[in-house]
């Protein structure tokens, strides 16, 4: 007989579940699964798992997707490292996990969304001192934009952007459907915190169009009047945005 212990989490950027598997054909180790909690509590802050206590006739995963159909879709690693570096990943956003969740609170155009993406930036930025996201936004002719966002929703044009986050990856607890990137959000490195500026950001701008907005990012003096060279695509600096946001209203 064979012993297994299983910690799963939920990679809500990716829609799958990860897995921590640990099997002997002996009891198992307490102070190996308490080794690995900690190392995980010590990389990653603390985290939700979902724990699972079987047995098999087998130490190998392939018995424990036989014996429970449940186990069938997780992505499973039995090396702690490995298993530690995908939920660090997880825990960073990007600006494709703030805007799909900016698209399921209010769709926009796209010239809206990078305006909107930029102003929650600004804003968590001036709060904590830190990025939200890490790829940069540059000066293009009608504003701040990220280059990655530009790219996947340019296809739309000025329309608004039809957006719909897949439902077979939603999670319902108790009665409250969530969508998966408003769980990617909370579940990230500043949790609740980013949550909030980004829904407080939200609701601040959701009354501007998307010219209105262009015209209060080009204001004289402005971060994006600072870097703008046409053509050049230059990176609005965090330095340029709270030199100028801590004083704007």
């Amino acid at each position: 007989m064979a012993f297994h212990f299983i910690a799963i989490i939920s990679d809500f950027s990716g829609g799958r579940r990860i897995g921590w598997h640990y099997s002997s054909e002996e009891r198992l180790d307490k102070n190996y699964i308490y080794e690995f909690f900690e190392r995980v509590k010590e990389k990653c802050g603390m985290v939700q798992f979902g724990i699972h206590k079987l047995s098999t006739d087998s130490t190998s995963w392939n018995s424990v997707t036989e014996k429970d159909s449940f186990f069938d879709d997780v992505y499973v690693t039995e090396d702690i490292p490995t298993f530690i570096d995908v939920i660090s990943k997880d825990k960073e956003l990007t600006a494709y996990d703030v805007a799909k969740f900016v698209l399921s609170f209010k769709p926009a155009s796209h010239l809206k969304l990078q305006k909107l993406l930029y102003y929650i930036y600004a804003e968590f930025l001036l709060k904590t001192g830190e990025k939200l996201f890490k790829e940069p936004i540059v000066a293009f002719k009608y504003g701040p934009v990220i280059e990655d966002i530009f790219y996947r929703y340019k296809v739309h044009g000025k329309s608004v952007i039809d957006y719909e986050e897949d439902a077979s990856i939603k999670l319902l607890t108790d009665d409250l459907v969530v969508t998966p990137s408003f769980m990617k959000i909370l579940s990230s490195e500043h949790g609740i915190g980013a949550l909030k500026c980004i829904i407080d950001v939200l609701l601040k701008y959701e009354k501007y169009t998307a010219s209105g907005l262009v015209q209060k990012t080009h204001q004289d003096g402005g971060p994006w009047q600072r870097a703008y060279e046409p053509g050049q695509n230059c990176v609005i600096t965090d330095e340029l945005i709270t030199q100028y946001h801590q004083y704007a209203t």
